[in-house]
């Protein structure tokens, strides 16, 4: 059976912000979107910047390693 790996578009800045690759969008600003009832698509229609697959990928780290994050 083959292992899926994937990858996690987070970057963390050098004041230490973490952040989705490629934009100045911090992770925070999707997990509070996110707990405040937002789906996924309806983040990527407040902030174009940020590729759906991105926020799902960002969203499903968060769910798995909320204690880290």
């Amino acid at each position: 059976m083959a292992t899926a790996i994937m990858t996690v578009p987070i970057e963390r800045t050098t004041d230490g912000v973490l952040r989705v690759e490629g934009t100045r969008v911090p992770i925070d600003t999707i997990i509070f979107a996110f707990h405040q009832g937002a789906t996924a698509e309806e983040i990527a229609l407040r902030y174009p910047t940020l590729k759906l697959a991105d926020i799902y990928a960002v969203l499903s780290y968060y769910l798995q390693h909320q204690a880290e994050v």
